[in-house]
């Protein structure tokens, strides 16, 4: 009779889809996987955004893993740091650090002899049964075809790579586009600058919506009966 041959998996990326597929693997007894990440840290969206007032655009308590629930978000919609670190925090229970292989950026990935065979910006790594991209969408920044962008003479930048040494105060500032993070950006730097305009294409509808802080109290309730959130799964 054949023994059964285990599978070894390659994830590229350690973003919030690359942690828990690692997780899920794992918990199906495949223990031999690996996570190709580009960057020197995890988190993807989470950790390439951090301009003003980056926050997650659902209500936090519905934006998480459906199997570890977080009590301590202390905003309606969490800033940006806080799901940061609750990935962080995610990866280091489940043991997925491990696994992963930062400065990694898979270049190469050709499927021979019954295996996919990956290169990485450090060199070959080996082989693998299965592949499994997580690399999502948000990772590559893209500029509006604008002609003179390039000689701009002040500072310049996109929202995904967010110049934290750059001062907007006192600045007159202009932003393209307006998606979430043009909304997220305007609303948190609006009172400092000398002056903003907001450039579109195609109008936004835009309500009001209070980002209203969770309380203490609240997150002790959360933190003393964990099943209590699942209510927001129940509406």
């Amino acid at each position: 009779m054949e023994r059964e041959r285990k599978l070894r998996v390659a994830i590229v990326g350690a973003g919030a889809s690359g942690v828990m597929a690692c997780i899920k693997l794992h918990e199906a007894g495949i223990e031999d996987v690996v996570i190709f990440e580009k960057a020197s840290d995890l988190g993807g969206t989470w950790r390439d955004n951090i301009y003003p007032g980056i926050a997650c655009d659902v209500p936090s308590h519905l934006y998480r893993y459906s199997f570890e629930p977080n009590p301590e978000w202390s905003k309606r919609y969490a800033p940006g740091s806080e799901i940061q670190s609750y990935l962080k925090s995610v990866a280091q229970k489940y043991d997925v650090d491990r696994a992963i292989r930062y400065d990694s950026e898979i270049k190469r990935a050709v499927f021979s002899g019954g295996s996919w065979q990956l290169v990485s910006a450090k060199g070959p790594e080996g082989s693998f049964d299965v592949v499994l991209t997580a690399t999502g969408v948000l990772h590559h920044p893209v500029y509006p075809r604008i002609e003179g962008r390039d000689d701009f003479a002040g500072p310049s930048f996109h929202s995904a790579r967010w110049h934290s040494d750059v001062s907007v105060e006192g600045k007159r500032v202009g932003i393209i586009g307006t998606g979430s993070s043009a909304v997220q950006i305007v609303s948190a730097i609006v009172e400092e600058v000398a002056s903003i305009s907001l450039f579109q294409r195609t109008a936004q509808w835009i309500l009001p919506e209070p980002n209203a802080p969770i309380s203490e109290e609240k997150r002790q309730e959360y933190r003393a009966d964990p099943t209590s959130l699942q209510s927001y799964y129940n509406v």
